[in-house]
């Protein structure tokens, strides 16, 4: 009886140091570490290399916390190089691991995106889909150390990520031949960094990063659409019939038009900036309702102005900007024949001329950056100048209403 005793509790002790050192062993999270070159190298829990990923490869599964997860390699719309560690839906639960200062747990259909920068740092670590990955602060160094630290006469101590640098994936005597290594010939063109991303840059999404937001001072822009101007008195008449002309106070309408612009522009910061801006624009002259006759007229017009601009940067890609444009506007009327009867007697106008007057503009409107250095524009511009005063020939002095026109425009933004 005695014997058997014995023999329960010396097995019971057997068993009790077997499950203390078996859990010993399991509780030690699995430790990813990223190494100088920005390679990625997983340690088991003897400090031994168990999973090597180089720097660049494209796709790799490896063992992380006792479960299957993907590696790959890429870049983000800003052309940093970032990694992604998932874990596919078939996953029995999350993956627990240590990298950097933090413990990183990844649920199922999941994934942890880190993002390195020009040294191979990280420099920022999320979730994908967003929110979906946990990230808990270690305490101390000295604290986790402790934690898991095996046993000296069981296990080595887990080397720093300077010690390992210069590891392979399987170790090797110093005389024996160099192991081929297993990623030669995997890298993709695609996962390369751009070493010039040239013009205009690469296709940004929304929303955009702190340094996308961030744009080349200079710019080009060229807009164009619908003009419409504004009905227009025949103020004065100096001529045949003088004061009595008929046409004097009537009013000329015109048909829609077409307006073309060229801005060129530097930002002084963010927000605000200068420019100057030029272009044409095109109406033909109709008559009213009033029995006015017109046929073969158009009135063009060129703005010449300087412009103080505001805009609002923000990270959707949409940045809304305001310009208030002062300066001259060169009208020019040809007109073929307007002729206006009244009580039995008329007139007609005829000839061209062009008369240089003060400008003004407001335009409105909005720019997204679908390129770092393009975009398209859609824009409202609210334009008018003081009255012209037109010579036709054959002593016809002409002095029209002040033009008012809106215009409706859609073009391009270039930045240099």
């Amino acid at each position: 009886m005695r014997m058997i005793t014995g023999t329960t509790c010396c097995v019971f002790v057997a068993l009790v140091h077997l499950g203390a050192l078996s859990y010993g062993v399991t509780s030690v999270p699995t430790n990813l570490s990223l190494q100088e070159d920005g390679s990625l190298v997983v340690f088991d829990a003897k400090g031994g290399v168990a999973e090597f990923v180089k720097q660049g490869t494209p796709r790799q599964s490896i063992q992380l916390d006792g479960q299957a997860c993907n590696v790959s390699y890429g870049f983000n719309s800003a052309g940093k190089q970032t990694i992604l560690v998932s874990l596919p839906p078939s996953a029995t639960g999350p993956v627990v691991f240590l990298l950097g200062e933090s413990q990183v747990t990844i649920p199922p259909k999941a994934g942890l995106r880190i993002t390195l920068n020009e040294a191979h740092k990280i420099e920022k670590m999320d979730g994908a889909p967003a929110g979906t990955v946990q990230f808990q602060k270690l305490s101390s160094p000295s604290s986790l150390a402790q934690t898991i630290a095996p046993p000296p006469t069981q296990f080595t101590p887990i080397p720093t990520p300077s010690e390992v640098t210069a590891l392979t994936p399987t170790s090797q005597s110093a005389t024996s031949a160099p192991l081929a290594d297993p990623m030669v010939g995997q890298m993709s063109a695609t996962t390369q960094p751009p070493t010039e991303l040239g013009w205009p840059g690469k296709l940004l999404q929304s929303p955009l990063t702190e340094p996308q937001m961030d744009e080349d001072y200079f710019y080009v822009r060229t807009e164009g659409g619908a003009r419409f101007v504004s009905s227009m008195n025949i103020v004065n008449i100096v001529g045949p019939l003088g004061p009595s002309n008929p046409m004097i106070q009537k009013e000329i309408a015109f048909s829609t038009g077409y307006r073309q612009d060229l801005d060129i522009g530097v930002w002084l910061t963010p927000w605000f900036g200068l420019a100057i801006e030029t272009g044409f624009a095109l109406n033909a002259i109709r008559g009213n309702t009033e029995g006015m006759t017109v046929s073969s007229s158009t009135y063009w017009s060129v703005p010449i102005m300087a412009q103080i601009c505001f805009q609002y940067p923000n990270d959707t890609g949409f940045v809304p900007y305001l310009n208030f444009g002062f300066g001259g506007g060169w009208n020019y009327f040809t007109i073929g024949s307007i002729s206006y009867p009244l009580a039995g007697q008329g007139s007609t106008l005829s000839g061209s001329g062009n008369d240089m007057n003060n400008a003004y503009q407001i335009a409105a409107g909005v720019r997204w950056r679908i390129w770092e250095q393009m975009g398209i524009t859609l824009a409202y511009k609210f334009y008018g100048t003081s009255q012209p005063t037109v010579d036709m020939g054959d002593n016809q002095q002409v002095t029209f209403g002040s033009p008012v026109t809106n215009s409706i425009e859609l073009g391009g933004h270039f930045t240099f």
